[in-house]
């Protein structure tokens, strides 16, 4: 995956991949027939850790809704590997992957999203006609409105972008970021922002 994101899918070669590995070429096509099936299986094995983490955090019944909600912000934002993603520009390395990002962020992010806001209607602590809709709306937002390497924007447009979906989801009686997730949102695009700029 780093040379993909270093360098480029286009500009990448199997040669460069085989001699990166460390293994043998006939180990490498063994396997792999070619560097699309090689990205393809770094991607699938992503999903797959993203799946296990959100399968244990959903399944917590000593967690209430904002714990997980605020559980699953922790994973996006704070998971070194997804920061390394954001640093490198990922959407511009491996423009194709975009399509997929969207994909699974309607098909699989916000599938647990829906499970904690009908945590939420179960406990009678919300009434939601449209979990389903507010889930895939709140992923694309988090997903791809505020992932500054697909969305060009300057810090402050963060901020501002933050403080809109906390208000959005107090007008749906969902309250899930406090003034310390928002903050922390904040300062986590800030020092993104720092590091691009110097």
């Amino acid at each position: 995956m780093t040379l993909f994101l270093q360098k480029g899918y286009e500009e990448t070669t199997m040669r460069e991949i085989v001699h990166k590995s460390g293994r043998s070429k006939g180990a490498i096509y063994h396997h792999f027939s070619s560097k699309q099936e090689i990205l393809n299986f770094q991607i699938s094995l992503e999903m797959d850790n993203l799946r296990q983490c959100l399968d244990a955090l959903i399944s917590n019944n000593q967690l209430n809704a904002q714990q997980k909600f605020k559980g699953i912000l922790t994973y996006f934002f704070e998971n070194p590997s997804l920061t390394e993603l954001t640093r490198l520009h990922w959407a511009e390395k491996l423009p194709f992957a975009l399509l997929e990002t969207l994909k699974n962020s309607l098909t699989v992010v916000a599938q647990y999203i829906e499970a904690i806001i009908q945590q939420e209607i179960k406990e009678k602590k919300l009434n939601c006609q449209y979990s389903k809709e507010l889930s895939e709306i709140l992923v694309l937002l988090f997903d791809i409105w505020l992932d500054p390497s697909i969305v060009d924007f300057d810090y402050q447009t963060a901020c501002q972008r933050i403080d809109f979906i906390a208000l959005l989801l107090e007008k749906f009686d969902l309250p899930l970021l406090d003034e310390n997730d928002k903050n922390k949102l904040k300062n986590g695009l800030k020092h993104y922002d720092e590091k691009n700029t110097l």
